[in-house]
């Protein structure tokens, strides 16, 4: 359960823009995008205004916003120069800027997004007063971050495996070691209450069918790590945990087979990688490509029925002043 310690902004600056010069970030899937599409639109936001997507990347849901708010003005911040430059080229008609720019020091945002960014951060109380400081009087936000809520399957495999949990981060033991720690709603609504933010709706989501869809669109070292039966606590989860480690590498097979054509970011090994996903295609499209779609037909079922419903990993907390 390895955890990077930032000692501060800096250092948190230097690690994120070497990892966007590596590609970092470069796409989402349409599942998660069309998500972040019906929870605004269901916002029922004013026809115009202002809105900031904070942390915003290469800006990509930067264009899902638009989308959601026509009529409005938008702008999006990172702490990576490199990324605020590749947004640039993503979303033309949006402006820009590296948080801490003083040019933007006054503006304020009718509306704020964020999307899984207090994780990372190098102090969360300071990010919750940076987001704060552009908020107009009358302010939405809708923040998305993983949680530690009890009764999902990730909370499972974390209760199957030893030291499955940090105690003091809330992490779970197979974390981005770029995560710093994983909240509950509670955690998150006590950081903005001093900013007189109250929180107004929460969502969750994998439960069940979106973890083990987002575990096969992952890189093939997560499916091992977090099934792993040699770090299992007993013998009964033991055996548990090599039942699932086959179950999610057939999914991540899959996926990874019927996402041959599909972009991608570019990390170490992106051409052979893509030449091997090809082959697969070639071979087990008539496999891959129903389970790859049942799987995520089984998320989007989940999301739309069990969104309200708190044992997910992942949540999308609308906070209100």
């Amino acid at each position: 359960m390895d955890t990077i310690k930032f000692s501060d902004r800096k250092a948190s600056v230097d690690f994120y823009e070497s990892r966007y010069s590596r590609g970092y970030m470069g796409h989402w899937s349409n599942f998660d995008k069309e998500r972040l599409l019906g929870l605004i639109k269901s916002l029922n936001l004013p026809s115009h205004g202002n809105a900031l997507d904070f942390g915003c990347g290469r800006g990509i849901f930067t264009q899902v916003i638009r989308e959601a708010l026509t009529g409005w003005s938008f702008s999006g911040c990172d702490i990576s120069a490199e990324a605020i430059e590749s947004a640039k080229k993503n979303s033309p008609g949006v402006t820009f800027f590296v948080l801490g720019d003083k040019n933007f020091a006054d503006r304020k945002f009718d509306f704020i997004h964020s999307h899984h960014v207090l994780e990372h951060t190098f102090n969360e109380k300071v990010t919750a007063e940076e987001m704060s400081s552009y908020a107009a009087p009358h302010c939405t936000m809708l923040h998305s971050l993983p949680c530690n809520h009890e009764g999902s399957l990730e909370y499972r495999f974390s209760q199957w495996t030893k030291d499955g949990f940090d105690a003091v981060t809330g992490k779970f033991f197979y974390e981005d070691t770029a995560h710093m720690r994983r909240l509950n709603v509670r955690q998150s609504e006590a950081l903005f209450s001093k900013f007189s933010f109250k929180l107004r709706k929460g969502y969750y989501s994998n439960q069940y069918w979106g973890a083990i869809k987002w575990i096969a669109e992952s890189n093939f070292g997560l499916v091992w790590n977090i099934s792993n039966p040699f770090h299992a606590n007993s013998f009964s989860s033991f055996f548990k945990l090599v039942v699932w480690r086959n179950r999610l590498k057939f999914a991540w097979f899959c996926f990874f087979a019927a996402s041959a054509f599909m972009p991608a970011d570019r990390g170490k090994y992106y051409h052979l990688k893509k030449t091997i996903q090809a082959l697969s295609f070639i071979l087990f499209f008539w496999l891959a490509i129903p389970v790859a779609r049942y799987i995520s037909m089984k998320a989007k079922q989940e999301w739309d029925e069990k969104k309200e419903s708190p044992d997910g990993t992942d949540m999308f907390l609308v906070f209100e002043r």
